[in-house]
């Protein structure tokens, strides 16, 4: 499997960087808008009240998982589109004995985002903040075997509070730039034509509420990639399925240990 994977990844970032697919077509734009609508109705109809506010309470099974402790992480089949694909994931957990203003001290908390979300983060840079809003540029590096994948974002960051025990984050990168030879002397942003597409969009929300002697906490991200090439499929498919199952996994444990040291008095994270 080890080497089934990083084959996998390799075949990928060449047939990405040298293939006339990797580079963002008007009409994959336009589906991803198309999407990105259908999410933004959800999200909407949860913090109006005429849906529940948690997916979790979608479900009354993965609601009772989360609050014997389990991190339940679920996806939706990528959906193609043209020249592209859109991958939607859901993750939720619930951390007993905190209150929401504990939590969202870590959330909020941007200066220390490499520390708790090390080694994914490696570099968080505020450039505006206001009230609940702000403007980030974030560094996050994925590395699985012999390939490292590095991206830079513009993220914009809103914060909507729909009732008191009630918060809803939605970080949406307006800018994308992934960058090739990562932490080596040549290392350099990708020309635009020239870019693997691992991540062209994306759109990350956060729904916590406070309830049930705890905080309910949901990760729910969706992002638009480079089609997989039909004759390695086989191969990468494991791949996409895999990797960001472990990486919201380790998302949310981390903001869950973050947390609770905060909140047993510890320092820094």
């Amino acid at each position: 499997m080890r080497t089934r994977t990083a084959l996998a990844l390799l075949i990928l970032l060449s047939s990405a960087t040298f293939s006339e697919a990797a580079e963002l077509k008007q009409v994959t734009l336009r589906a991803w808008d198309d999407y990105v609508h259908t999410v933004d109705v959800t999200m909407a109809e949860r913090a109006a009240g005429s849906r529940p506010f948690l997916w979790v309470d979608d479900s009354p099974e993965i609601q009772r998982r989360v609050q014997r402790g389990e991190v339940v992480i679920t996806n939706h089949d990528p959906r193609k589109v043209p020249q592209g694909l859109i991958h939607h994931w859901f993750g939720a957990m619930f951390i007993p004995n905190l209150t929401l203003d504990q939590v969202m001290g870590v959330l909020n908390d941007y200066d220390h985002y490499c520390d708790v979300y090390k080694p994914l983060i490696t570099k968080v840079v505020v450039l505006e903040r206001g009230g609940d809003n702000a403007k980030l540029t974030v560094v996050a590096v994925q590395k699985a075997f012999s390939v490292t994948a590095a991206v830079e974002t513009g993220d914009e960051v809103k914060i909507v509070r729909p009732a008191p025990n009630r918060v809803l984050i939605t970080s949406t990168a307006v800018r994308v730039q992934e960058i090739a030879d990562y932490g080596q002397p040549s290392e350099h942003p990708f020309v635009e034509t020239r870019r693997p597409g691992y991540v062209w969009r994306a759109v990350v929300v956060e729904r916590l509420e406070q309830r049930d002697g705890g905080v309910y906490v949901e990760l729910e991200t969706v992002s638009l990639s480079r089609g997989i090439p039909l004759e390695v499929r086989w191969l990468i498919k494991p791949l996409t399925d895999d990797l960001p199952r472990k990486l919201m996994l380790n998302m949310l444990n981390d903001t869950r240990s973050a947390a609770q040291h905060r909140s047993q008095g510890g320092a820094g994270q």
